[in-house]
C-alpha cells in the first residue's frame, strides 16, 4: 500500500488529508516512509496559510515516529497560532519515551492553555516513566490552577490513580477516591478499574473488592482482573471462589481468565481443580487459544504430569514460543533433560527464534543433567549466535551447573567477570554447590552477599550452619544460631501435603495430628525393617549435629514427606502413582528412603520440592541423585 501520488505545487487540502490517512499506519511501522511524510508536510506548508486542522493532522503524522519527531517540533515552532491540540499532540509523542519526558514537560509548561488531554498525557507519562510522585504533584497543581475545571474528569483522574498505584501510596489513592466520589464520576468503568487496580497494588485487596462489588456493570475483563488480584496477593481460595461466582453469574470466561486460573492452579498445586478447569475450557471455544493452552502446558508440567503436558502441546494447532518454552522448562524440572534438549532442537527446526526465557529452560536442563560442556556451549550461543544479552538468570544457571559439579574456580572467575550484577538466585546456587562439596570459603562469600540482599531469609543461615556442621566447625554453627536468635529469625517449618479425593492432607515433621497417624507410623516402621534388610543405613548428617545418633535416626525417620508418602500408600489404590508436594528442598536421607520404598512396594512416587520434581520408580529417581 502506497500513499497517493501528488504534485507539491498542485496538492489540494483534500489530497493531503487522503495522503495522511494512507501514510500514517505505514510510518508508524517503518521509518523508511519518513521522506514521504516530510514531502506531505512541505506540500501543506505551500498552502498560504494551511488550516489549523490540516496543520494539526501534519503534526500528528510527523509525531507518529521518532524519526520525524524533530520535524514535528520544528513545525510546531513555525505555526503562528498553534492551538491546544497542536501542543498536546507533540507533548504526547515526546512523553512516549523516558528521554523525551523533560522536553515534553518544558513544552507543557509553555502552553498558554491546557486541556484534559495534555494534563492526562503528562500525569500518565510521569507515572509510566518511574516518577509517580511527580505525577501526583502535577494532578494537584491541575486542581488548583484557574481555568482547569474542565480538565478534571475521568481521564485525568484515572491517570492520577495509575500514579498512586505506581507509587504504592494508598493514602493518595484514598484521597483520589474521595475526590472522584465528590465529582460524581466514581461509577465510570475506567475509574472503577483504576481504583480497584490501585487498591490491589497498595496491598488493600478488600478495598479493591469493595470497588468491584459496587461497579454498575461488570464484564469479563473486570471479573478476570479481580480474580487475578486475589491470585497475585496469595489469596488463592478467594480467587477460585470468585471465579466460581463469575460462572454462576453466567459471565463467560475468555482465554485470559482461563490462563490466570490455570496458572493459579499450578501455583497452589490444586491438581483436581486444574483438571476441572481444563474440562470446562475444552467445552468452550477458548480451547483453541495458544495463550490458554500455554497455561495448560505450564500447569501440567507443574503437576509433574508431562504426559498430559505433551498431549495438550501436540493438540495445539500452532504452538507459540511460550508453549515451546513451557515444554522445555517442564521437562527440565521433571528430570527429563534429554527431552528438554530434544524439544529445543525441534523448536529451532520449526523456525522459531528462542528468547532469553527459553534459554533459561535449556540451561536448567543442562543443570539437572550435569551437562557442563553442553551448558557452557549454549550459554555462549545465546550472545554469539542470537545476539541476546546474557541476563542474571542465565549466569545463575551456569553458576549452578559449575558449582554442582565442583568447578568452583571457573564459577568464581565467571562471577568476578560477568557483565550484569549477580542476583540472589546466583548466590543461592553457589551456596548450594558449596553445601554439596563442603566448600567453606566460597560458602561464606555467598552467604555474606545473601545476608545483604535478603537478611531475613532463614534458608541462607540454615544452609551455612549445615555446611559448618558437615566439616565439624561447631563454634561457627553456634555463631550462626546466635545471629539468627538476635535477629529474631527462625527456620521455616518443613511441611508436605498430598491431595487425596477432594481433600488436601498436610503433614509436619513428627506430625501425629492426622486421624490415621497410627497407621502411618506403623507402615513406616514395617518399611524401615525391610529397608534395613536391603542395606539401608540412615544418613544422620541431615539432622542437627548435637543430637545423639539414635535420636537422630528417630528424628529423620518422620520427616514430613515420609509421612505424606506413607499416607498416600494407605489412602490410594495399589499401583496408583503417589504425588507429594513439599515447601522446602527434600533432604538426602528422605531421598534415599523414598527410592527404597518405590522399589519395595513397586509404586511410582512423585515428590515436588522447592527446587524440582523427583520421580521415584523401581529404586531410582529421575534426578539421578543430582539435585
Amino acid at each position: 500500500m502506497k500513499p497517493p501520488s501528488f504534485s507539491v505545487s498542485v496538492a489540494t487540502p483534500s489530497q493531503l488529508h487522503d495522503a495522511i490517512d494512507c501514510l500514517l499506519p505505514l510510518l508508524r511501522a517503518d521509518a523508511s516512509h519518513a521522506p514521504t511524510a516530510r514531502a506531505i508536510a512541505a506540500a501543506a506548508a505551500s498552502l498560504q496559510p494551511p488550516s489549523t486542522l490540516l496543520s494539526n493532522r501534519i503534526l500528528h503524522l510527523l509525531s507518529s515516529h521518532s524519526a520525524t519527531l524533530p520535524d514535528a517540533l520544528a513545525l510546531l515552532s513555525s505555526l503562528r497560532s498553534p492551538d491546544t491540540c497542536s501542543y498536546s499532540t507533540v507533548i504526547a509523542a515526546l512523553a512516549r519515551s523516558p528521554r523525551g519526558l523533560a522536553s515534553a514537560r518544558a513544552l507543557f509548561d509553555r502552553m498558554p492553555r491546557r486541556d484534559h488531554f495534555s494534563w492526562s498525557a503528562m500525569v500518565s507519562a510521569h507515572a509510566r516513566h518511574g516518577q509517580p510522585r511527580a505525577a501526583l504533584a502535577l494532578y494537584r497543581r491541575m486542581l488548583g490552577e484557574p481555568g482547569s475545571a474542565g480538565a478534571d474528569n475521568e481521564f485525568t483522574a484515572s491517570s492520577a490513580l495509575a500514579a498512586a498505584k505506581a507509587a504504592r501510596c494508598s493514602r493518595a489513592g484514598r484521597e483520589l477516591h474521595c475526590h472522584v466520589v465528590r465529582k460524581g464520576i466514581d461509577a465510570d468503568a475506567v475509574i472503577c478499574s483504576a481504583l480497584a487496580d490501585m487498591y490491589a497494588k497498595c496491598g488493600r485487596v478488600d478495598d479493591a473488592r469493595s470497588v468491584f462489588d459496587r461497579m454498575p456493570v461488570r464484564d469479563v475483563v473486570s471479573w478476570t482482573a479481580m480474580v487475578e488480584r486475589y491470585f497475585d496477593t496469595g489469596r488463592g481460595g478467594e480467587g477460585f471462589r470468585l471465579f466460581v461466582s463469575m460462572l454462576r453469574c453466567r459471565v463467560r470466561p475468555n482465554e485470559f481468565t482461563y490462563a490466570g486460573v490455570l496458572r493459579a492452579c499450578a501455583e497452589f498445586t490444586s491438581e483436581k481443580l486444574g483438571m476441572q478447569v481444563h474440562g470446562r475450557m475444552a467445552k468452550s471455544r477458548v480451547g483453541g487459544s495458544c495463550f490458554a493452552e500455554s497455561a495448560l502446558v505450564h500447569m501440567y508440567s507443574k503437576y509433574g504430569d508431562m504426559g498430559a503436558a505433551v498431549r495438550v502441546f501436540e493438540g495445539t494447532s500452532k504452538p507459540d514460543l511460550v508453549s515451546w518454552t513451557a515444554m522445555i522448562s517442564g521437562f527440565a524440572q521433571n528430570g527429563q533433560p534429554e527431552e528438554a534438549l530434544r524439544y529445543f532442537d525441534l523448536l529451532l527446526r520449526n523456525g522459531l527464534r528462542p528468547d532469553h526465557v527459553t534459554f533459561v529452560g535449556v540451561l536448567s536442563a543442562c543443570v539437572h543433567a550435569g551437562l557442563v560442556d553442553k551448558g557452557l556451549d549454549i550459554f555462549n550461543l545465546i550472545k554469539d549466535e542470537y545476539g541476546i544479552e546474557h541476563t542474571a538468570d542465565h549466569y545463575a544457571c551456569v553458576i549452578d551447573l559449575l558449582s554442582r559439579s565442583g568447578q568452583f574456580g571457573r564459577a568464581e572467575e565467571m562471577i568476578n567477570t560477568m557483565s550484569v550484577k549477580p542476583n540472589k538466585f546466583l548466590w543461592a546456587s553457589l551456596l548450594n554447590g558449596c553445601r554439596i562439596h563442603k566448600n567453606v570459603r566460597l560458602a561464606r562469600r555467598a552467604a555474606e552477599t545473601l545476608f545483604e540482599i535478603e537478611p531475613e531469609n532463614p534458608a541462607t543461615y540454615v544452609t551455612l550452619a549445615n555446611i559448618y556442621a558437615s566439616v565439624g566447625l561447631v563454634d561457627e554453627v553456634e555463631n550462626v544460631r546466635r545471629i539468627m536468635e538476635s535477629k529474631g529469625i527462625s527456620k521455616i517449618p518443613a511441611s508436605s501435603w498430598i491431595e487425596v479425593g477432594r481433600r488436601v492432607h498436610v503433614f509436619l515433621v513428627g506430625d501425629k495430628l492426622h486421624p490415621q497417624s497410627e497407621e502411618i507410623y506403623a507402615l513406616l516402621k514395617k518399611l524401615y525393617v525391610k529397608m534395613r534388610e536391603e542395606g539401608y543405613v540412615a544418613d544422620t548428617g541431615f539432622v542437627l549435629h548435637d543430637v545423639e545418633d539414635e535420636q537422630k535416626e528417630q528424628d529423620i525417620g518422620y520427616h514430613s514427606e515420609r509421612l505424606a508418602v506413607a499416607f498416600g500408600i494407605i489412602a490410594t489404590p495399589a499401583g496408583a502413582p503417589i504425588k507429594v508436594f513439599k515447601n522446602l528442598r527434600i533432604c538426602g536421607d528422605c531421598h534415599t528412603t523414598i527410592k527404597f520404598i518405590s522399589q519395595i512396594l513397586q509404586r511410582e512416587i512423585i515428590v515436588r520440592d522447592s527446587n524440582r520434581f523427583h520421580h521415584f520408580k523401581n529404586g531410582s529417581c529421575s534426578c539421578r541423585d543430582f539435585w
